[in-house]
């Protein structure tokens, strides 16, 4: 054999090897991904990763989604991940997902249920997120949510004090609120 053609021998061999263990991590990923979804999700196909999704009417969204799964069906499910503590699902997960769902229908025309799913994952290495089933908001909600915030951040309309105390310790506005003995505790 010649030199030329040991060396051809080598790096094909070598390009194998290489093809093989990225296969090999790429299975494994896959493997992964599989075993991290919800048992409603199990027959889904991943169709969406980390992608980002635009519209300009009714609202202007722009939304990037977690995961979108297609469901046998043709039907597309969210779900977003959070790492936190507390395991459960919160109304900024909800207003998430119903803002990718919009943004998602109006730029793809695709169907997008109605429920979405939030994986609350504790901070520790071995904890496995939990799904959380949420049923989302409609089309006209979110839409007037957004509307909201434009009145708020334009003096348009006052914002309303929290439901709840937890929210406060990160509010944006905690060091000018006038709600006496709620937000500054």
């Amino acid at each position: 054999m010649s030199r030329n053609g040991g060396h051809c021998a080598v790096a094909i061999v070598g390009l194998a090897l290489v093809m093989a263990r990225r296969r090999s991590l790429e299975t494994h990923a896959a493997r992964t991904e599989r075993a991290s979804r919800t048992t409603a999700l199990r027959d889904a196909e991943l169709v969406y990763m980390e992608r980002l999704f635009r519209i300009s009417t009714p609202v202007g969204l722009v939304a990037k989604l977690d995961r979108a799964y297609r469901m046998p069906s043709g039907l597309l499910v969210l779900v977003e991940f959070k790492t936190r503590w507390s395991n459960q699902p919160f109304l900024s997960d909800v207003i998430q997902l119903s803002a990718q769902r919009m943004a998602v229908m109006g730029q793809t025309g695709q169907s997008v249920a109605s429920y979405g799913y939030v994986m609350v994952k504790a901070p520790t290495r071995r904890a496995l997120p939990i799904a959380h089933l949420v049923k989302l908001m409609t089309d006209e909600q979110v839409v007037a949510l957004v509307r909201r915030r434009e009145d708020v951040l334009a003096g348009r309309a006052l914002p309303r004090w929290p439901l709840s105390r937890k929210a406060c310790p990160t509010c944006a506005f905690r060091t000018r609120c006038d709600y006496p003995h709620r937000c500054r505790q």
